[in-house]
């Protein structure tokens, strides 16, 4: 079962019925609110990633992104397609990918 979201405090997702094809969204900021939010939720590089989503029932809102990799790669060396690339994850492991293009399913 998924995490419940965490919805974005202080932040109101809106858009007028009436508005241009151009303009997606309105957002409102209440600032007190809003600034407590980033606080509590900044992540280790400094960012508050938010998804603005549609729900089922047509309106607009502002979910928490939370989602972190399992791992993370880095680009070892690399080939061009079709042959061995070597990537190398941060705590050292070596993960070795032979990509064959006959493979790709489109």
């Amino acid at each position: 079962m998924e995490n419940q979201p965490k919805f974005v405090d202080g932040l109101f997702v809106s858009r007028r019925e009436n508005a241009p094809e151009f303009v997606k969204s309105n957002l409102s900021f209440l600032a007190s609110k809003f600034k407590a939010f980033l606080d509590e939720n900044v992540n280790d590089k400094g960012f508050v990633n938010i998804d603005l989503l549609l729900s089922k029932e047509g309106k607009l809102y502002a979910k928490l992104n939370d989602w972190k990799p399992s791992e993370t790669f880095v680009k070892k060396e690399s080939g061009s397609i079709g042959t061995e690339q070597v990537m190398e994850t941060f705590d050292g492991k070596v993960v070795e990918d032979d990509i064959n293009v006959d493979n790709i399913p489109f």
